[in-house]
């Protein structure tokens, strides 16, 4: 599926111009909709409260002296001379008539039928098959499923002694062609001995007759007989089902003969009436499903006559001594009255077969909801009695006037128009009675016209037109499904021909039609002027933009011969259209006056209309004072509610809510005139489900609600409104000027309250009334713009539709989202049309996305779609249509045609970069692998969104802290931002992909083929890792090619997130650098943004790039910032790498405090790492808070030595803060060398102590042996002795210890000699006074034993052999020198000996 660039539908106006336009019409639709029901007209509430009508003049106002036509001239045409000369060979019977549903007229003459086209004498057809007189002929509809296709009709033909149904079929299926009867009957059967005087049909194929004997019959009959049934056969329904067991001559001597005289169904309600020849009226119920029968009433015409005179008490009763003709009320046109019966001088009588307590009032005023309206479908029950409810006298029963109809013979009653046939000698007159002039009117009002006829008529009979589909009013959602009433035929007059009338007499076929209230402003225009007074009472007639919609239609036409016509109807219109009034507070109002709508004085006398007040020279009311004692005038039915418009595009005018602004004829004409043409389609659902059958399974598919056809006739109708609405009606001044002299009369006076005022005054008023009059017109051309773009998207839209039905709409709304399907399952035309782009752009791209899966060019289809909706498919969306042809065109290709195509496809997708569909553009890029183009389709389409670089300003500005934000700057960061992601997406798409080369192999979840690394959302689904670290390499380095500065941001950030910090920093940027610092000063905001990596990564970025000093000091800044997010090892980590960068700077400006630097940092190390063993021993001690400050923080020595080492007794730690301070104090160094050798024996008193003990002297040897002021060695071995000899260690432990730290074996016979020469007590106390002489004669012999390990040059074994002899000699001296030695001092000299003669061979040798 194709999706076009996402951007708000172009429009003329903006969508809540259109939105206002939009109310009007739903209001001026629910007008139509709400049309008063007969009901209300003749004020029928119970049946137990019957009124009667037709006394009043005001019930036939008088309209003769207008010059305005009624019907068309009758039209006579003779019968074929053929048929005058069977007249002379009568010899039984002859019956004529008419059969109006195939536009013939019949004749039968004894045996023999002719039926022929009555409107010019042809197609004469016979029949001449049967030998009996034909009593009775009907032509009625044939039961569905029974005989073949091409019979449309069925001829029913009744004789004394058979009953005849013919097949009726037409020369290629039209009736207006060649009329064929079989030749063979269908069916026949005998009529027993019933003589049958009518026979009627029913919708669904039934046929009744009506006998003289009063009985009433049908025909059932059916394609196949069975054992028990027949084909066809007679049903008396009126006959008992035991009547068979009384005879016949009984019956007929029993009962009284009434013939049946006339039958009538209504199809609408499935009940069958009767009329018999005395009068008498039956009621058969047909069911609900107009199969079942049983007869419910019956009311004779004694009875109907006495209640007829109660209900009329004035009427006489002769007048109704005889029923002329009864007609079934349908539904459409009332929902209570079922059935009309007219007597023989013209009195109607009207009757409902329910009985409902009350029947409910009928919505009077436009402010009736639809649901009151249609809540009356509870009353409309099955038939159960026969009420008489009104009785309406024919014109000619009031004073005022002196013709009437009198012996009437026949009648014909249809959707409110009456024709009433008398005899005045030999000739006779048609009555015309309607109420199409006042279909509005709360009261039934009627017109009515007379002519004479050539003889007495034999039949009427009205022939009405299929009604157009555009005549089927879409119901709003919440409609229930029985219709209401059909409108009156002001509303239907744009698309409904006016009715055929058909009189037959003796002479021929009197045909006329009733005019239309076009029809009749066609009439007058062609024999009047435009700006005629007779125009001039046709819009006073026709108010509340009747009149204007008639000059609408007329201007539309398209026939050349009109053109002086249309011409004439712009005219009328503009000069009685009249001009929008300027706004009169309803607080200013008199009482009488303040709650009423001014209503247009009628020129028709007798009428309730006239009032008093006064006119614009266009013909609309302004309120003039009232004469004394005056009532007000009536409500007017299609009261304008006020309407708020701003005064200009700059300006806001202050409104009243109690201020009215009534708008021009011009301008009601125009918005009910539009809503009637959309009438079929604006408040019904687009589709609607239908269930097909496909492999013998049933399939539920969506269909639309109207067909191409009914949306055609739409589309040209609005056309040509809109047409109207651009040359006439869209013009900034009106067609007259706003000069005082037209409207001075307009000035209300009623504020005045009947006093005069001064000049001054008047004057004022005068101005402010021409302010008033200006602002008036400007709202209401303000308004008839919104309707004309309202209009415009409207035909875009239905256009649209249509198109979309002739390429399937099901297949289209299949390829629709999951969320878009029930969204348009749910959505009316008029939703569409308000806010239907999302849905109208789906669609469109659904069915691009149609060719493309075809492999069809799309050219023809773009062409057409420009030219259909260009708001809703615009330039962009026809190139972005090409390059998805391309790319689909690329999927096939071979390599060379496909690399050309896909970069084709591109550059018209760039072209369109501000405003495509990044996603699924990004989704057909996948589709190829053309992964490089959505990074540069993106990148540019970010740039084309944001040209003027208001992201990164506000990126810059919420980097800094500042929090205000203009909403447009916001709009066009996260247009960049949505632009970024798609990059972002697809490569951690590729990524992710890639990984899959470094997992280890597994065993398979499943068998069959391996399954994709994943969803193919990414579009990297059927890549091998292999390929997809090609494309992520390939992609990722185009990327950091761009020059756009927020995009190197993202995709910084995005390198982060996914762990690239390698690849960041060999990113050769001159952003780089720049986004680095901000993530590091952001993460002394908020740590947990990128944890420490922002600040890591900008040292690590100065490292690479050669800024040492910047690196030093962004370490010694992490070393030294207190916080939890590093310990102390890492801090001692980033102040060695401090001092390793420091080392390595060269530039010359560094190396001028290079020295300084250096220093600094080796002494923060050095403290530091006191520190880290501060701390480790304090973790010995499990000193966990005391850890905790120190692992946290890099501190001073002060601070170190005062609150660490020396509260918790830590010698160690306070002899190297001593050292690294530099402080000289013997006696403190002395002090905690003993407390530190004491807190080694202290910790263990096993054999281990001198292991233990000999490794932390070997360490701490090493540390301090370079600086001998703290390293007291003569103390440290004098002491280290004392231990050795007190508890027996073996004699070389202390020698060792400073041996295998590589002290210095001649300083360490040195400072043996020395301890020893200071005689102390403390040996002769611990019982070994010589303990020092074993000591030296042991590290003498380490020597002897290993003199390359201790001495590995010659030159100092030499010294040091001199420098032992010496010590032995002196040592032997001092032995042999004791009086009475005992046995250790004998031993100890015999030792030293060995040892000196040992050293004196060495000497010998070294020589």
């Amino acid at each position: 599926m194709m999706v076009f660039p996402n951007k708000e539908m172009p429009k003329n106006e903006d969508c809540g111009s259109m939105q206002d336009a939009a109310v009007i019409v739903s209001k001026k639709l629910q007008l139509d909709r709400e049309s008063i029901d007969l009901t209300s007209q003749l004020n029928v509430t119970s049946i137990y409260s019957s009124v009667s009508s037709g006394l009043n003049d005001d019930d036939y106002p008088v309209v003769e002296q207008l010059p305005i036509p009624l019907i068309t001239d009758v039209r006579k045409v003779p019968l074929p001379p053929e048929l005058v000369e069977q007249f002379g060979h009568m010899q039984c019977n002859c019956i004529m008539g008419i059969f109006p549903s195939i536009r013939r007229a019949w004749l039968t003459v004894d045996s023999d039928i002719f039926v022929w086209r009555y409107l010019d004498g042809d197609d004469l057809a016979y029949f001449d098959g049967l030998s009996e007189t034909i009593l009775s002929i009907a032509l009625v509809q044939p039961k569905q499923g029974i005989f073949k296709e091409h019979i449309k009709y069925l001829l029913v033909l009744a004789t004394p002694l058979d009953i005849v149904m013919l097949g009726v079929s037409f020369a290629d299926g039209d009736i207006n062609s060649e009329m064929r009867l079989l030749p063979d009957a269908l069916f026949s059967l005998p009529s027993d001995g019933s003589y049958i005087t009518n026979i009627v049909g029913s919708h669904n194929g039934r046929i009744f007759m009506g006998g003289r004997d009063g009985f009433l019959y049908e025909i059932a009959y059916q394609a196949s007989g069975g054992w028990f049934s027949r084909k066809c056969n007679k049903i008396n329904h009126s006959r008992s089902r035991l009547s068979f067991l009384v005879p016949s001559l009984l019956n007929v001597w029993l009962s009284e003969e009434d013939s049946i005289s006339q039958l009538v169904v209504d199809d609408t309600r499935n009940i069958l009436y009767t009329r018999s020849e005395k009068g008498t009226i039956t009621v058969y119920d047909l069911g609900q499903d107009g199969w079942g029968m049983s007869c419910v009433a019956q009311s004779s015409l004694d009875s109907i006559r006495r209640r007829a005179v109660a209900i009329a008490s004035g009427i006489e009763p002769s007048n109704l001594n005889e029923l002329v003709h009864i007609a079934a009320v349908t539904l459409q046109e009332s929902r209570q009255i079922n059935l009309v019966a007219v007597t023989q001088a013209g009195v109607r009588l009207y009757f409902i077969t329910c009985q409902p307590p009350t029947l409910p009032p009928q919505p009077t005023t436009p402010s009736t909801s639809p649901k009151q309206n249609l809540n009356i479908n509870k009353f409309i029950t099955r038939p159960s009695g026969l009420y008489l409810v009104h009785v309406r006298l024919p014109p000619g029963f009031t004073g005022s006037s002196v013709q009437r109809p009198t012996t009437v013979h026949s009648a014909h009653y249809n959707a409110g128009t009456l024709l009433l046939s008398s005899t005045t000698g030999d000739d006779g007159v048609l009555w015309c009675i309607n109420n199409d002039m006042f279909a509005f009117d709360a009261m039934l009002r009627e017109t009515k016209i007379n002519f004479r006829l050539d003889g007495r008529s034999w039949a009427i009979a009205e022939v009405t037109n299929p009604p157009s589909p555009l005549s089927l009013a879409a119901l709003p959602s919440d409609a229930l499904p029985l219709p209401p009433p059909d409108p009156p035929i002001q509303v239907l007059q744009h698309i409904q021909t006016p009715p055929e009338y058909v009189i037959i007499t003796a002479q021929g076929c009197h045909v006329f039609h009733k005019l239309r209230p076009v029809d009749q402003l066609r009439n007058l225009l062609n024999h009047f002027d435009p700006d005629s007074n007779t125009i001039h009472k046709f819009f006073q007639i026709y108010n509340q933009g009747e009149a204007a919609c008639c000059c609408i239609i007329l201007s539309s036409s398209f026939v050349p011969s009109d053109r002086i016509l249309i011409d004439k109807a712009v005219a009328a219109l503009m000069h009685h259209g009249g001009v929008a009034l300027p706004k009169i507070s309803t607080n200013q109002l008199p009482s009488s006056l303040a709650h009423h709508t001014m209503e247009p004085m009628s020129p028709i006398s007798g009428t309730h209309r006239q009032s008093t007040l006064m006119r614009t020279p266009g013909g609309l009311p302004v309120i003039s004072t009232p004469m004394p004692g005056s009532n007000p005038p009536p409500l007017s039915r299609d009261a304008r509610s006020p309407q708020q418009h701003p005064q200009s595009p700059g300006q806001q005018p202050a409104v009243d809510p109690n201020q009215v602004t009534f708008y021009s004829e011009r301008q009601e004409g125009v918005f009910k005139m539009f809503s009637r043409i959309v009438r079929p389609l604006w408040e019904g659902r687009l589709v609607e489900d239908f269930v097909i059958s496909e492999a013998g399974k049933e399939k539920r598919i969506v269909v639309s609600r109207v067909d191409e056809g009914t949306i055609s006739l739409v589309i040209d109708h609005l056309v040509s409104l809109r047409s109207f609405l651009s040359k006439h009606c869209l013009s900034q001044l009106p067609g007259r000027e706003f000069s005082l002299h037209h409207h001075e009369h307009t000035i209300p006076r009623t504020l005045t309250h009947g006093y005069r005022t001064s000049d001054a005054t008047i004057i004022a008023q005068q101005d402010a009334q021409r302010r008033q009059l200006e602002e008036a017109h400007i709202l209401e051309i303000r308004s008839l713009k919104h309707l004309h773009s309202l209009c415009d998207q409207s035909i875009q839209v239905f256009g649209l539709w249509r198109l979309l039905l002739h390429h399937q709409i099901h297949v289209l709304y299949e390829a629709l989202d999951k969320q878009a399907q029930p969204s348009l399952k749910l959505m009316t035309f008029s939703d569409v049309v308000l806010s239907g782009d999302t849905v109208c752009k789906a669609l469109i791209s659904a069915l691009v996305g149609q060719y493309i899966d075809d492999h069809s060019t799309i050219d023809a289809l773009s062409s057409q779609l420009r030219d259909i909706c260009p708001n809703l498919y615009s330039p962009d969306d026809a190139i972005c249509s090409k390059a998805s042809e391309l790319m689909s065109l690329a999927r096939t290709s071979e390599a060379h045609h496909r690399s050309e195509q896909l970069h084709e496809a591109a550059k018209l997708f760039q072209q369109v970069a501000y405003s495509v569909n990044l996603p699924h553009v990004i989704q057909q890029y996948y589709a190829v692998r053309f992964y490089s183009g959505v990074v540069e389709l993106c990148l540019l389409a970010a740039h084309k969104r944001d040209e003027e670089g208001l992201a990164l300003r506000l990126y810059l500005s919420l980097s800094s802290g500042d929090e205000d934000v203009d909403p447009l700057v916001r709009k066009s960061y996260v247009a960049r931002i949505s632009c970024y992601k798609c990059i972002t997406d697809m490569l951690d798409g590729l990524m992710v992909a890639a990984e899959g080369c470094l997992q280890s192999p597994s065993v398979p979840s499943q068998p069959g083929p391996p399954q994709p690394l994943i969803n193919n959302e990414n579009g990297v689904g059927n890549l091998t890792p292999e390929e997809a670290q090609h494309y992520a390499e390939s992609c990722l380095q185009l990327a950091l090619n761009s020059e756009d500065e927020l995009f190197h941001i993202t995709l910084y950030e995005w390198m982060l997130r996914m762990h690239l910090t390698t690849q960041l920093l060999k990113v050769s940027s001159p952003f780089v650098e720049p986004f680095l610092k901000r993530v590091a000063s952001s993460q002394e905001n908020n740590s947990t943004l990128f944890g420490s990596m922002g600040t890591d990564l900008l040292w690590q970025y100065y490292e690479r790039t050669g800024q040492f000093m910047k690196a030093a000091e962004i370490l010694v800044h992490l070393a030294e910032k207190p916080g939890s997010d590093r310990d102390l090892v890492k801090r001692i980590e980033y102040l060695s790498r401090a001092k390793m960068n420091s080392k390595s700077s060269t530039s010359h400006k560094s190396n001028r405090g290079k020295g300084q630097i250096l220093q600094e940092l080796e002494e923060k190390l050095e403290v530091a790492q006191i520190q880290l063993s501060t701390m480790e021993n304090l973790k010995q001690l499990s000193e966990h808070e005391a850890c905790e400050k120190l692992n946290f923080q890099l501190v001073d020595v002060t601070t170190l030595y005062s609150e660490f080492a020396d509260p918790f007794q830590l010698a160690e730690c306070k002899l190297s803060i001593v050292h690294c301070a530099g402080l000289h104090d013997p006696n403190l160094v002395e002090a905690l060398w003993q407390n530190i050798i004491e807190h080694e024996l202290s910790k263990s008193n096993n054999s281990d102590t001198s292991v233990l003990l000999q490794h932390k002297m070997v360490e701490l040897t090493k540390r301090y042996m370079a600086s001998q002021r703290y390293f007291p060695i003569e103390f440290v071995v004098g002491l280290l002795e004392k231990i050795s000899c007190s508890r027996g260690w073996v004699l070389n432990w202390g020698v060792t210890c400073f041996l295998e730290a590589r002290y210095s074996l001649s300083n360490l016979l040195n400072v043996y000699e020395n301890v020893h020469s200071q005689k102390l007590d403390c040996w002769t106390t611990l019982g070994s006074p010589h303990h020092m002489l074993y000591v030296v004669n042991e590290l003498i012999s380490l020597f002897l034993d290993n003199p390359m390990k201790y001495l590995t040059h010659h030159q100092q074994r030499h010294p040091f052999l001199n420098r032992s002899l010496d010590a032995l000699a002196v040592n032997l001296v001092e032995l042999c020198s004791l009086p009475n030695p005992d046995e250790q001092v004998k031993q100890l000299i015999v030792r030293m000996r060995k040892t000196q003669a040992s050293l004196e061979n060495m000497q010998q040798r070294g020589r």
